[in-house]
């Protein structure tokens, strides 16, 4: 359907908005139960990007990730191709092309390489025009800026419809209708609604349930209401505030990112939602890696285009069942191609048949992502995506941020090589998220993590109580 009649810097934003959608964002964006949006944002695909995420959505359901430990083939090809591009890739594949040979001998990835030399991982023909950049949310490690592509990005969306499937959810998305709103619990986040053109311009909001983002006591209950959405995407966090303010909707199923969910607040979500709350295993820098078993198992692998190991603190593979550090190749990323990329969580990888019936190889004893509560001096919950905002304003590689029971702060710093930290302003603004009753302490340590297992240090520990009486 023709958008001729749609604002230049609407269509600028989303190519492929039709009459409905740009209807259903206009009515998304104006309700009167709407929060106070801050942000505007779009998918920015084009016709060529929709046909490559068809052929994509395509290969999912013909090509299940690898079954075994073994290299794929698939793999071995990509990385030899990319070698050629890439140069990352030139300095750790020396002397040959045979991948497959020299695999355990190849130098791993880091968050490090990401903070430092970004570059040296953006293919020396990639067409920069594409480029994006997304940020980690700093959940499990310091806040990152990651190159990205909004086709790759994009992906995300039949990643999701394969894993909800997984437990039974199979939705259909029209510009009728809102497809998702992603739930943040923040002190400050960016908020818009969308349209997504991958799913026939469906609605997408991003919306934060703190009380002075919305006009009125009950617009976020009337907002979820008036638009109900298909599904939900949140973090635990986000979730654990939609039962304390009693918010009422109806989704097919609740998906929990970011950090792991404990037995007990997943069990009070399924008893008031009444639908299945997947859990998902998903990092900025490598895109989705697998969702949660619909029999509690661990994660199952989903894409088909990464290969995921299991290394030893030196890099070597560990045997299957044994605790290593996850570690992963490929993606659809192309400004970030990952190459034995350690993603600093720990876990068991199992590729024996599981009680769910898959075949599918699983992560087992997921370890560094479990959530974390701070509180400030009146009580006020401050998520860790807060405190990584304010980290995210200094030059810092790694940090370990601790909250005592008397709710005083240690943070331990390791800033990027030949970088200085301020803390009297680092202090200042970690004062105004807590207050300036909270003592914070601030220490450097170049050396941060190099005693820790995988070099990732814990970024986030508290002493305090997950619900406080």
């Amino acid at each position: 359907m023709s958008n001729s009649n749609i604002p230049a810097e609407i269509r600028e934003r989303n190519p492929q908005i039709t009459e409905g959608g740009f209807a259903l964002l206009n009515a998304m964006r104006e309700s009167k139960n709407a929060p106070k949006w801050n942000h505007v944002a779009g998918d920015r695909l084009t016709t060529a990007d929709l046909e490559a995420l068809s052929r994509y959505n395509e290969a999912l359901q013909t090509n299940g990730p690898c079954p075994t430990a073994e290299l794929p083939d698939n793999i071995v090809e990509w990385v030899r191709d990319r070698k050629r591009v890439v140069p990352g890739f030139r300095n750790r594949i020396v002397g040959t092309d045979d991948v497959r040979a020299i695999w355990n001998d190849i130098p791993t990835m880091s968050r490090e390489d990401i903070a430092v030399s970004p570059e040296l991982f953006v293919p020396d023909d990639a067409d920069l025009s594409e480029l994006i950049v997304y940020r980690t949310a700093g959940t499990t490690g310091h806040s990152l800026l990651v190159p990205h592509s909004a086709r790759a990005a994009a992906a995300y969306q039949p990643l999701l419809e394969a894993g909800l499937s997984k437990h039974g959810v199979r939705l259909s998305f029209s510009s009728a209708g809102v497809a998702c709103f992603l739930v943040c619990a923040q002190a400050r986040t960016v908020t818009y609604p969308t349209v997504l053109s991958a799913w026939n311009n469906a609605g997408f909001a991003k919306i934060n349930l703190r009380t002075e983002e919305w006009h009125s006591a009950d617009s976020a209950n009337k907002y979820f209401n008036e638009f109900a959405p298909a599904f939900l995407t949140g973090d635990p966090i986000s979730f654990a505030e939609m039962l304390r303010q009693n918010i009422q909707s109806n989704p097919s199923a609740m998906v929990s990112t970011a950090v792991a969910m404990s037995a007990a607040l997943k069990a009070k979500l399924q008893a008031k939602f009444n639908c299945p709350v997947i859990e998902w295993y998903s990092l900025t820098e490598t895109g989705p890696i697998g969702y949660g078993c619909p029999k509690g198992a661990g994660y199952h692998i989903l894409p088909h285009d990464i290969f995921v190991e299991s290394l030893d603190r030196e890099g070597h593979p560990v045997a299957a069942g044994e605790r290593g550090e996850i570690t992963v190749t490929g993606g659809r990323n192309p400004f970030f191609p990952l190459l034995r990329y350690r993603t600093g969580d720990w876990g068991r990888l199992r590729y024996n048949r599981c009680m769910c019936g898959s075949e599918v190889p699983r992560l087992e004893e997921l370890e560094g992502r479990e959530p974390v509560i701070f509180r400030g001096a009146s009580a006020q919950l401050v998520n860790p995506v807060d405190i990584s905002s304010v980290l995210r304003e200094f030059p810092i590689v790694q940090h370990e941020f601790v909250q005592y029971k008397d709710r005083s702060l240690e943070l331990i710093l390791r800033p990027i090589p030949g970088s200085t930290v301020d803390r009297t302003d680092l202090k200042d603004k970690l004062a105004a998220l807590f207050g300036k009753a909270v003592s914070v302490a601030i220490h450097i340590d170049p050396s941060l993590g190099d005693r820790a297992a995988g070099g990732k240090s814990l970024p986030y520990r508290s002493e305090l109580p997950l619900l406080e009486d």
